[in-house]
């Protein structure tokens, strides 16, 4: 009875992690595609073999399930189910692992130049506001000169 709930509760997990997967494709980073496409592939032969698992409980699928009648049902199970869906698992960390870290690298780069720029941006405004001062100092002078010139002229 054990058994047969533990590889009901396998397919059913490993059946929606793959369908979360196949629904999470195209949302990632083009960084960590390469590494959810094996996630992916590994979750769906993780997900095959929980299904080939569970269809042994289940004596009367055997008239249909010819693969059960030559013995080729473990082959499928732990062969191309568990084994390829861990190795392919295995190279989607092995190839996420370094995407992670590139990414990693690229978010210090970004926040060390925003501050940069943060940096940046302070002193253009603060020159900016140094020549408007001295502009309008400069047309308050010449307004000065411009009334002080006309009173004399009079």
């Amino acid at each position: 009875m054990f058994d047969f709930a533990a590889d009901i509760f396998r397919a059913v997990l490993t059946g929606a992690i793959f369908i979360t997967l196949r629904m999470m494709r195209s949302k990632g980073s083009p960084h960590l595609r390469k590494a959810w496409i094996y996630f992916t592939i590994g979750f769906g032969l993780l997900f095959f073999g929980g299904l080939v698992g569970l269809a042994d409980n289940f004596p009367f699928l055997s008239r249909y399930l010819v693969y059960r009648r030559h013995g080729y049902g473990d082959i499928l199970e732990q062969g191309i189910g568990y084994l390829l869906g861990l190795l392919f698992l295995g190279i989607g960390v092995w190839s996420w692992i370094p995407a992670i870290l590139a990414l990693r690298a690229e978010e210090i780069e970004l926040r060390r130049s925003q501050e940069e720029l943060k940096q940046r941006i302070a002193e253009l405004t603060e020159e900016r506001n140094k020549l408007k001062a001295i502009i309008e100092c400069e047309l308050a002078y010449a307004e000065k000169e411009k009334t002080g010139d006309g009173e004399e002229k009079r």
